[in-house]
């Protein structure tokens, strides 16, 4: 694989919350991985003059509903994990595959599904992103063999979709899924889908899940009284989604900074679904957040990234040594009123995506879902 330096950064955002911004002249990557900041090797196959631009690791959507490939029944739509890298998005984390056609709803079905999910995502990369496909919907009937059938087969995450009617059986998968390192997610909100039953901050407290999925509703949330037990009561992983109520999650978001929380919330889309495609969801979130709350624009990147990562235990999300080298460039966009990525995000738009990275491989070098940057990175002759 070809090496790549890029010089000239403007901003780096670091995909850390502890020191969300640093001072980085430029970032050499070898064989997928950043090696060095600040490089001092000076010489590569490819150097890309960045002209100013800020730099953030891809982003990572924590809530998405795959089925195989990048064909969404839910949506009747072709292509569209590739246009969600045009958004920067590099990583995506599947919330479930309930919008496949005809869902049998049986156990070893359900655990099919998830396997070969898992499998066929993990083998091919829709559109060059990293989809970690394969989670496994829990239902009553499930035993802890079901548990680590799925699990010695590399699924990494449960679901409640629904609560299971027995109390006692969803607190011990819960148990079990954590013997086998698993993360389990639960529904968090009103009816989404036929079947789906509501949730309240009572069965969370109960059932003892690591992640409260679209804490702000996906798309109707529990009572504001709720969602603030989450918040104060507990130590969930709250996934604000665009998808879900935006005055809920700026409440949620402003109660975390409050409370010197901010790492344990997290950023996705909750789509595809009946909110529809949106490829630029993640900036356009941030850009929502950054603009109505005191969480700056560097630390709501960091929430899509590395903060993602960390629940998910995932390798990328940060710019630093040894990471892999998925990486985005976004500046002010042609037209707008700010001069930056971040201060645009700040002001409550997206900023324009120039070039995005998988791997040090560059896949998109000009985005073509928004406008174009007022300064554009230049491969160097």
């Amino acid at each position: 694989m070809p090496d790549l330096l890029i010089e000239n950064l403007g901003s780096v955002v670091s995909g850390n919350l502890d020191d969300p911004r640093r001072s980085v002249e430029s970032v050499y990557v070898e064989d997928g991985y950043i090696r060095e900041l600040d490089a001092t090797t000076t010489t590569a196959d490819t150097v890309l003059d960045a002209n100013g631009l800020t730099l953030t690791p891809g982003l990572i959507d924590s809530h998405v509903h795959p089925v195989f490939g990048d064909f969404t029944p839910r949506q009747n739509t072709i292509g569209w994990c590739e246009s969600y890298l045009h958004g920067g998005i590099t990583s995506m984390i599947s919330n479930g595959e309930p919008h496949l056609p005809g869902r049998p709803r049986d156990v070893e079905s359900a655990k099919a599904l998830a396997t070969l999910a898992r499998k066929s995502l993990e083998n091919d990369r829709p559109g060059g992103v990293k989809v970690r496909g394969g989670t496994l919907i829990l239902s009553d009937g499930m035993t802890e063999a079901d548990i680590e059938d799925v699990a010695q087969e590399g699924v990494e995450r449960l679901k409640f979709l629904m609560p299971v009617e027995d109390r006692t059986l969803g607190r011990n998968l819960v148990e079990w899924g954590h013997d086998h390192d698993m993360i389990v997610l639960m529904h968090c909100g009103g009816t989404s889908l036929p079947g789906v039953k509501s949730t309240d901050a009572d069965l969370f407290m109960d059932i003892r899940p690591d992640i409260a999925a679209h804490v702000n509703g996906g798309p109707t949330p529990i009572p504001d009284v709720e969602v603030e037990k989450l918040v104060t009561e507990t130590d969930l992983v709250l996934d604000i989604v665009l998808a879900g109520n935006q005055r809920v999650a700026v409440d949620v978001l402003e109660l975390a900074a409050e409370r010197d929380d901010l790492a344990r919330v997290q950023l996705g889309t909750d789509t595809p679904s009946g909110t529809g495609v949106t490829p630029l969801g993640v900036l356009l979130q941030s850009a929502i957040l950054a603009s109505m709350t005191s969480v700056s624009a560097a630390e709501m990147l960091c929430l899509a990234t590395g903060t993602t990562a960390a629940h998910h235990g995932l390798e990328t999300g940060e710019i630093a040594v040894g990471k892999p080298a998925d990486l985005v460039l976004m500046g002010a966009p042609k037209g707008g009123p700010k001069d930056t990525a971040l201060d645009t995000l700040a002001h409550g738009e997206y900023p324009a995506v120039d070039k995005v990275f998988v791997d040090g491989e560059l896949l998109v070098t000009r985005s073509r879902n928004t406008a174009p940057a007022k300064q554009a990175a230049e491969v160097r002759p």
